[in-house]
């Protein structure tokens, strides 16, 4: 009885779930909102980030299975259409920037389709991402097409997609954003890391061995983050660097260890900038969002950031999948160890040959390094 009530709720529930977006030839309001309020907070925490973050004026891509948008530049290349923004009912809107753009593509093949990631807008590195909506659509679909049919109707699908709230649409953009800033500052080396995402089909994911060997890596590195005692996380730091060269000795060939330090050199450097953006909004004391935010009842006001923090060391540490997104995870976690070894590591971080692991070593190793960074 209770069984079939819950069955016949949740069946209801998944009707209700739209299968398109309601706004497919415009930005929803809440998205131009979501929009200025990543601006307002890349200019008041980038620089807490990362030195010049705040000061780059980066595009935003938007797009849903019909059209892509652009904000953030005046006068884009031939082929965008202006798009009116829309305004508040009997309101008007204060902007970020004195001139907000807003243009579109429509979407007439499957090339014209961007990647979450940055893309060029000429000669603009801009942001890439999906809307908020069409994020939650897909990832409903991607679900329902792995189930067996008697479970599509009936499973809880907002369990997984009430995660992506608009605190967490902003950080996946500033993930992004951070990648377009990457590409302004050292095109060659995120030319050279996406290049190395060749090696992907090469790796042996499939070995247990190897796997097995990066879990116990993961599972120290989640150990050093969440370690204050300064002893013992250098102690800890340094049984990590032994367990790596270890397992890269066993497994890898050179181009397999420049892969992974290409894609967390890449991956991980974004993935810390997301989470640090979410942790420094949290702090009211230096940090307060736009108040056109109130309007958004998917926004939580990055109250959950150090909770989101907790979640992702448990990732990190987490077996529950083994593909190319641990180095996402596993570069975030080296430049958290490097903010508290080196402090000045980042001015250092996107030179030529420069990875994330020898700037750990050489950091724990006598002086010299340690001085020309600080």
């Amino acid at each position: 009885m209770i069984l079939g009530l819950v069955l016949s709720t949740l069946a209801i529930i998944n009707y209700q779930n739209p299968n398109r977006s309601s706004h497919l030839d415009s930005l929803s309001l809440t998205e131009q909102i979501l929009l200025q309020e990543i601006d307002h907070l890349r200019a008041s925490v980038g620089e807490l980030i990362w030195p010049g973050f705040s000061d780059q004026a980066i595009p935003v891509v938007l797009y849903n299975e019909a059209y892509v948008f652009l904000n953030g530049m005046n006068n884009p290349e031939a082929g965008w259409k202006t798009v009116p923004f829309d305004k508040p009912m009997g309101g008007a809107w204060t902007y970020i920037n004195s001139t907000p753009p807003h243009f579109r593509q429509p979407i007439t093949s499957s090339e014209q389709v961007p990647e979450a990631f940055t893309v060029k807008v000429g000669d603009v590195y801009a942001a890439s991402m999906t809307t908020k909506e069409w994020t939650e659509i897909q990832l409903t679909q991607m679900i329902k097409s792995d189930l067996p049919p008697f479970l599509k109707p009936v499973f809880p699908y907002f369990l997984i997609t009430n995660k992506l709230d608009s605190d967490w649409h902003i950080s996946a953009i500033m993930h992004e954003s951070f990648h377009a800033f990457q590409a302004k500052q050292a095109p060659e080396r995120v030319y050279s890391a996406e290049a190395s995402n060749t090696f992907e089909r090469s790796y042996p994911w499939n070995d247990p061995d190897l796997r097995e060997a990066w879990l116990n890596e993961r599972l120290l590195l989640g150990r050093i983050l969440k370690t204050t005692e300064d002893q013992t996380f250098r102690k800890l730091t340094k049984e990590w660097l032994v367990l790596r060269e270890n397992r890269r000795n066993i497994f890898n060939t050179p181009k397999l260890t420049e892969y992974e330090r290409e894609r967390e050199w890449l991956e991980g450097l974004a993935k810390y900038a997301e989470i640090q953006s979410l942790m420094l909004a949290s702090n009211s004391d230096i940090y307060e969002p736009l108040s056109a935010m109130k309007a958004d009842g998917d926004f939580s006001y990055y109250k959950n950031g150090s909770k989101n923090h907790n979640r992702e060391i448990k990732q990190l540490q987490s077996d529950l999948q083994f593909s190319d997104t641990i180095f996402y995870y596993t570069g975030w976690a080296q430049a958290e160890i490097l903010d508290r070894l080196v402090p000045g590591w980042k001015s250092q971080a996107f030179e030529p040959g420069v990875y994330l692991d020898d700037m750990i070593r050489l950091a724990l190793e006598p002086e010299p390094f340690v001085e020309t960074l600080n």
